[in-house]
């Protein structure tokens, strides 16, 4: 994928993806787990789910973490993102390169599509 599809600002702005990573805060649990219900795959073993713009993957690790076995697929079109994200090695996660406007799966080929972002007052 092009990096020239990829807002300049958002090339250098999320350049030290390791950074990023290190001081970014994750998603609370009870969030996480109300999300999972609102699209239907909360206790469903095995659902496909896209973590679509997934970053260095903090929400990624959630999914990758429960219960019900998800299938992920991380698609995240930086570069230095998608490689910290590539580097935690998730177990039934698998890392392409994609943007929203061009994603790397067929239709209907997933359970769920997820763009998380946290959010937080100061």
């Amino acid at each position: 994928m092009s990096s020239l599809t990829i807002p300049s600002q958002a090339l250098s702005g999320f350049a030290d993806g390791a950074s990023y990573d290190q001081h970014r805060p994750s998603f609370p649990a009870e969030s996480v787990n109300n999300l999972l219900d609102k699209v239907g795959i909360a206790g469903v073993e095995g659902a496909r789910v896209l973590d679509l713009a997934a970053g260095t993957g903090k929400f990624t690790e959630l999914l990758a973490k429960r219960e019900e076995g998800y299938e992920v697929l991380a698609v995240e079109p930086h570069e230095g993102m998608r490689r910290v994200l590539e580097e935690k090695r998730l177990e039934n996660v698998l890392v392409e390169d994609g943007l929203s406007t061009s994603i790397p799966l067929g239709d209907e080929s997933v359970d769920a599509v997820i763009a998380a972002q946290l959010t937080w007052k100061g």
